[in-house]
């Protein structure tokens, strides 16, 4: 069976569609003759690839052409894509609150969730913190470089003052340790979400 285009590689097709230029390019057979062997005949084109009609590629297709146009275009239409929205995420975030807490109550959307989750495995879950978490984790913090600065403008005075307030408490004795370890744990819990940047 003759192979498409389609069924090869990027680098596979480019080879042909090179292959078939030069051919187009090169002289041809003076007019009258017989073309040699790779030859084009005179005024002719050399002949095209055969079509074939392909309803739906097979998987291995679909996924290299998926990744292969990611790959070669995927980061700059994602970007694009994010500088110029067609709605503003955080608002548009806020209004589809009832939507998320509707669907979260949605037994369907529960039974997924399980279902997914089910259909993975703990060898596939350290895959891809390996292969992609760990790369981009870095990355990730190293953006949010200013986000984490102005946390920490917010933050770091309150913590102080929750960290004096702890130590100046009486240690004496067992119970006023515990009494103290209490008022640490209460007071960083009431700190959460105090400074968001």
């Amino acid at each position: 069976m003759s192979l498409t285009m389609d069924q090869l590689s990027p680098d596979e097709a480019a080879a042909v569609r090179g292959m078939r230029g030069e051919k187009q390019r090169a002289p041809a057979a003076p007019p009258g003759t017989e073309p040699a062997p790779g030859q084009r005949a005179w005024g002719e084109y050399p002949a095209p690839n055969p079509a074939q009609v392909v309803p739906l590629k097979d998987p291995g297709t679909i996924v290299a052409k998926q990744l292969d146009n990611f790959a070669a275009v995927g980061a700059t239409n994602y970007l694009a894509g994010a500088q110029q929205p067609k709605d503003d995420p955080i608002a548009a975030g806020i209004r589809a609150q009832p939507a998320y807490e509707a669907a979260m109550r949605d037994p369907n959307v529960l039974r997924r969730r399980v279902e997914g989750l089910q259909a993975t495995n703990m060898n596939e879950w350290i895959t891809a913190v390996e292969q992609k978490g760990v790369q981009r984790i870095a990355d990730g913090v190293a953006a949010a470089r200013p986000k984490i600065e102005r946390f920490w403008t917010a933050f770091h005075p309150l913590l102080l003052q929750h960290v004096q307030k702890i130590r100046a408490m009486n240690s004496t004795t067992p119970a006023d340790r515990k009494n103290r370890m209490i008022a640490n744990l209460d007071g960083l819990r009431a700190l959460k979400g105090r400074a968001r940047p």
